[in-house]
């Protein structure tokens, strides 16, 4: 059974990563806001896609070294020097090795892959990777050591820089793509100098290599099947635009993306539970009753949260479109409706991946991310030509909730987690939170 004094720490971690999370989602939903209002949809979707390349980038070349170091961090099965000598060897490596494949990329098949948006814009944009590389690694660390004052510190610096220097842009009458993008990638490189001034509080920045080397194997057999579920989970997040803007057009892709901007927004909430209770999972392995309680208890918390957002959403989601992006947008009302339920029930189905990552049990989050994939794959493809983005929408949900339905089937077979468990509130749920309100209060 999960200790009170454990459950207020955990509640109080999220409160303050949820916040951070908000405050980040604000800031680049401000970004997406001027660019929107100033560059208009065509422009909107131009950069959207420029800053796919870096994102994708950081995804595919970490090796799933972030994943790694949390689970074997907080398992104490081995010391942060360790994991720290053995990230920032591997960046080191892979860095050089992603802007020369991202370069060849856009010099190579950059108007096909990408129509519509400036190679100059994408090679700026490629300028991203190496450092959002190392901070996603730096990141992860801070979330292994439990240290979720100095995680939400350095996560938050980027966001603020982007959208104070796009905002003097804005002000200055300096908005387009090139400049917004110079200034992000500046911000980028700026908090990955903060978030490493914050980690040298814990270890030696300078640790040699061979401190690493005996964590390189086991982190990398965790880390690559964790890599592998990252890279499908974030093509699955991504493809949709992608698609949208090479079938319909960089325009459909501008209103497309303030529907997926808008709802993902509701995904702070399981991205700050899950972001805390991986850890703590991780720490449990030997407290199989503490686990098995606490995993659909975060579950029916994510789940009712998310609903209830998602439901006032839907409510104000057509004036608050037209108020803030303008009638060029009104058509992202639509998606935005369709993807509602979608993101809702993967919300769940967050907690249930941080439980089998926790265990282990990381090839288990990779199929299913495969099989998501290729279901969102196929759908988008039949229905973007015959719906345009709203096709890309309904495509989105299907793949979504054919997740959550196979997690919580094979919870139920590997650990006995009933899906009523995961669904349906109990009597203790409420006070529980109450109490974790009332101890932040004060």
């Amino acid at each position: 059974m999960t200790k009170p004094t454990s459950m207020r720490r955990t509640g109080i971690d999220i409160v303050l990563t949820f916040s951070r999370q908000f405050l980040a989602g604000l800031m680049q939903l401000g970004i997406l806001l001027i660019v929107a209002r100033v560059l208009g949809p065509k422009g909107a979707g131009a950069y959207a896609v420029a800053l796919l390349l870096p994102m994708t980038m950081s995804q595919l070349l970490n090796l799933g070294l972030a994943s790694a170091n949390v689970y074997f961090v907080a398992s104490r099965k081995f010391p942060l020097h360790q994991a720290w000598a053995a990230s920032r060897d591997l960046v080191l490596v892979m860095g050089p090795l992603g802007l020369t494949v991202g370069t060849c990329v856009i010099v190579v098949i950059g108007d096909t892959v990408f129509p519509g948006v400036p190679q100059i814009a994408l090679l700026l944009a490629l300028l991203i990777y190496p450092t959002s590389l190392l901070a996603g690694i730096v990141s992860g660390l801070f979330q292994a050591l439990q240290d979720f004052r100095a995680f939400n510190i350095a996560v938050l610096v980027q966001p603020f820089l982007s959208f104070t220097g796009v905002c003097l842009l804005w002000f200055t009458n300096n908005v387009d793509i090139i400049t917004v993008l110079l200034v992000i990638a500046s911000a980028h490189f700026l908090s990955l100098i903060a978030a490493l001034a914050l980690l040298s509080k814990h270890t030696l920045l300078t640790a040699p290599s061979i401190a690493g080397m005996e964590y390189l194997r086991p982190a990398i057999r965790y880390g690559v099947k964790a890599h592998l579920g990252n890279i499908l989970s974030f093509l699955n997040y991504r493809l949709d635009m992608l698609l949208v803007n090479l079938i319909a057009g960089p325009a459909a892709a501008g209103i497309y993306s303030v529907a997926v901007r808008l709802t993902e927004q509701l995904w702070m909430i399981s991205q700050a539970v899950s972001t805390v209770i991986f850890p703590r999972l991780s720490a449990m392995e030997k407290d199989e009753n503490a686990r098995r309680t606490f995993t659909p208890l975060m579950a029916r918390i994510v789940l009712w949260v998310t609903l209830t957002a998602a439901a006032l959403l839907g409510i104000i989601a057509q004036p608050l479109i037209q108020f803030l992006f303008g009638s060029d947008f009104g058509s992202a009302f639509g998606a935005l409706i369709i993807l509602l339920p979608g993101i809702t029930l993967f919300s769940l189905g967050r907690v249930i991946a941080n439980d089998f990552a926790a265990r282990g049990w990381v090839g288990i989050n990779l199929a299913l991310a495969g099989l998501v994939l290729l279901v969102n794959t196929l759908a988008n493809l039949v229905l973007i030509p015959a719906y345009g983005f709203t096709g890309a929408a309904f495509a989105t949900t299907l793949s979504y909730t054919l997740s959550v339905v196979v997690r919580l089937t094979l919870q139920k077979r590997l650990v006995n987690i009933s899906w009523q468990e995961c669904f349906v509130p109990t009597r203790n749920d409420l006070a529980m939170l109450l109490r974790v309100f009332v101890k932040v209060k004060t």
